[in-house]
């Protein structure tokens, strides 16, 4: 049934004839309702771009995701405990079996259910959480100076790049006197991650990533949050292993300008396929990409990225891993 209360209108501005606008309109030229030069993204959007383009494609052009580990938020919640313990003693390192407590207090997986008789029939839920327990003691006792006359902060951040706006959080370890008063800033990447025996130079531990993720991180303490790091690391916290990242001035350029290469591809919309063997064996998409070797629509590429141990140096994935037949 119509409502006769539309029929009940009347007005000189107000038309029955569904075909065409009405007269009298002014037209006006399309406005954006952003600046689309500039793309908002993470240092993750980044790394999938560096890594490979058509990963970034399928994820964020196309949208496909990637199936879930069950381990998945292992390594968020161990930094949470980290990130406690730093929280609860700020004045000296907590003893190994307070770490390990405050570890399991705060343990938490969204996609591995507790067992429902964790005393006599533990799960990997128990196994994990006991696990991020070892962790986190051995972390208070090897690195207890962190505790003393340190703060472990966790700060949100944007900073601009050109094209584009690096948002992400922070970990910085903060050197302070009796006053409160900062005298250095450490920038630390905590990682659930093992190292090995020569974590510097262990093939399984992708350096370009995790080398770049600090630096860019060490521009964002000097210029947005206004601490002047000095010195960067990355934390393997399975192993508690710290490395050092160069975070010099050429360094975190270096890294700058591999973040502006990748935006401006990304806005030309170049996403070829830069297959490897070991690279493609571990990407989430290996069952729907045909892995054949494509080339970018330029001939400009970005510089090496400085990266600890020898040589120092190395390019992006996308190019130190690319194979012309994998």
């Amino acid at each position: 049934m119509i409502s006769r209360r539309p029929l009940r209108l009347v007005h000189p501005e107000i038309v029955n004839n569904a075909v065409g606008l009405p007269t009298g309109l002014v037209s006006h030229v399309p406005a954006r309702r952003i600046d689309e030069k500039v793309v908002p993204t993470s240092y993750s959007d980044i790394r999938y771009y560096l890594r490979c383009p058509r990963d970034y494609q399928f994820r964020k052009s196309f949208g496909f995701s990637p199936s879930i580990p069950e381990m998945f938020g292992f390594g968020q919640t161990v930094h949470a405990a980290v990130c406690k313990l730093h929280e609860l003693y700020r004045t000296q390192p907590p003893q190994g079996d307070q770490a390990e407590q405050v570890a399991k207090d705060i343990f938490h997986l969204k996609h591995v259910p507790p067992s429902r008789d964790p005393v006599n029939r533990p799960g990997g839920y128990e196994r994990a959480r006991d696990r991020a327990g070892e962790i986190a003691r051995t972390y208070a006792e090897t690195y207890g100076p962190d505790f003393n006359q340190n703060r472990q902060v966790e700060a949100r951040f944007e900073v601009p790049v050109n094209q584009a706006v690096i948002s992400g959080s922070i970990d910085l370890l903060l050197k302070v006197n009796a006053q409160e008063e900062i005298l250095d800033a450490t920038v630390i990447d905590f990682k659930a991650m093992e190292g090995g025996e020569e974590p510097e130079e262990n093939e399984e531990l992708s350096w370009t990533e995790l080398a770049l993720q600090v630096q860019l991180y060490a521009k964002a303490a000097r210029e947005v949050l206004g601490e002047n790091a000095r010195t960067g690391a990355v934390h393997m916290l399975k192993d508690n292993q710290r490395i050092e990242i160069p975070v010099t001035v050429q360094a975190v350029q270096a890294a700058v300008e591999n973040v502006e290469w990748a935006v401006s591809r990304i806005l030309a919309e170049d996403f070829p396929m830069r297959p490897h063997p070991e690279k493609c064996q571990a990407c989430d998409f290996e069952a729907l990409c045909p892995r054949n070797a494509e080339q970018f629509q330029t001939t400009t590429i970005s510089p090496p990225i400085h990266i600890p141990g020898t040589p120092g140096k190395k390019r992006a994935r996308a190019f130190s891993e690319f194979q012309a037949n994998p």
